[in-house]
């Protein structure tokens, strides 16, 4: 472990933050009750058959936020052609906002940030915020979210990583959070493909895209910013709460130096979860994140983007070009980033966890999903069965 005062850095690996364990055979021999698959939809309807075939096996609800490419309209249809009415579709409208999430840091992103990096234009944060307060005012105790780019994922790995979350034989290895990695084509950011392009070790950390949450703890939520997911687990993390099932699933492949605004509106959210990260491997909490440790963060980060720009040659012909010029355009985010804009989102981004608790505290509990989202602000469209009467 670094010593401390020594200024942090970015690592290349977190494996060392994750608890890797097996259910116990208790409770593995227990089928834990696993009560939705939550699905942040944006692509087109085809996507969510995986999803669909795995709620069907595992015999729980299906619950499916869609907004983008993914239609309403497509997706009843999808279900009503498998014949699966243990679903509830429900559509994000854009701009969509509920005082349930108010927060802070998204104000401070759409004010305070530069334009050149305010080019991330996603609404996965809402939807898992949607589905975390969706299964609090329920009472469901667990739930798995996964996105609909994910597949080759089975029933029996989704319900081993759902077990570490109610292992209560061993109360003291219990975890709040549980994810999966999507090695095979790595969830990685444009910078980290990058770094494993030029030959450079560069490894997968768990990602929200298959996650299993305990929803019976207090939970945090996901910020509207890149890495959310990271914020979201990043107490869990620090408290030994996070936990691996060692199972893996794949994710869609796409081309990540494609688009150069990919680079760019990932640039600061990839600054704020290293950076607290590598706190957390000196054994330093967010607290800790003071302008002065951000300077030195900030300028380990342009000595990796440096690198990968000076040893650009070192990465596949094909890619050279449009990576260099993808890491040219994080370079240039970077360059606009100060250490008390990482220091002030911090600590805003501690006063909405704050904010929440308090919230989480005030959830109505209600008898039905319609009640549910009608607190949201939201409303079910309708179902296969409701379709088929």
């Amino acid at each position: 472990m670094p010593a401390r005062g020594q200024g942090i850095r970015q690592h290349a690996s977190h494996a060392r933050l994750i608890g890797h364990r097996r259910p116990s055979p208790a409770a593995a021999a227990a089928h834990p009750r696993l009560d939705a698959i939550v699905v942040p939809a944006s692509r087109p309807a085809h996507n969510l058959e995986h999803a669909i075939t795995l709620a069907r096996a595992i015999q729980c609800h299906l619950v499916i936020l869609c907004s983008r490419d993914a239609r309403p309209g497509e997706i009843l249809a999808i279900l009503a052609a498998r014949s699966f009415s243990a679903a509830t579709v429900i559509e994000i409208p854009r701009n969509y906002r509920n005082d349930f999430f108010r927060f802070g840091t998204t104000d401070w992103i759409r004010d305070q940030l530069p334009d050149v990096c305010a080019v991330r234009d996603c609404d996965l944060s809402v939807k898992r915020n949607v589905g975390l307060l969706l299964a609090r005012m329920l009472g469901w105790e667990r739930i798995f979210f996964m996105d609909d780019d994910i597949r080759d994922l089975d029933a029996a790995a989704l319900l081993e990583t759902v077990a570490l979350l109610g292992d209560r034989q061993s109360p003291e290895q219990r975890y709040y959070s549980v994810g999966m990695s999507a090695s095979d084509f790595p969830d990685n950011s444009v910078v980290c493909h990058a770094r494993r392009a030029i030959g450079k070790f560069q490894d997968v950390f768990i990602s929200g895209s298959v996650l299993a949450v305990d929803c019976t703890v207090s939970f945090s939520f996901f910020p509207d910013i890149y890495n959310e997911d990271w914020l979201f687990f990043y107490r869990d993390a620090a408290e030994g709460r996070l936990g691996a099932s060692g199972r893996s699933a794949t994710q869609l492949r796409y081309d990540p130096f494609a688009n150069p605004a990919r680079a760019a509106g990932q640039e600061f959210g990839d600054v704020i979860a290293e950076g607290l990260y590598a706190l957390l491997e000196e054994g330093l909490r967010a607290e800790h994140a003071t302008a002065e440790r951000w300077r030195n963060f900030l300028a380990d980060r342009k000595r990796i983007l440096d690198e990968i720009i000076d040893h650009a040659l070192r990465a596949p012909r094909e890619i050279r070009e449009e990576m260099t010029h993808a890491v040219w355009t994080a370079r240039g985010c970077l360059a606009q980033v100060e250490p008390d804009m990482c220091a002030d989102y911090v600590q805003l981004w501690r006063c909405d966890l704050w904010q929440w608790e308090s919230t989480l505290k005030q959830i109505p509990r209600v008898a039905s999903i319609p009640a549910a989202l009608r607190e949201l602000g939201l409303a079910p469209l309708s179902t296969p069965a409701q379709i088929a009467s």
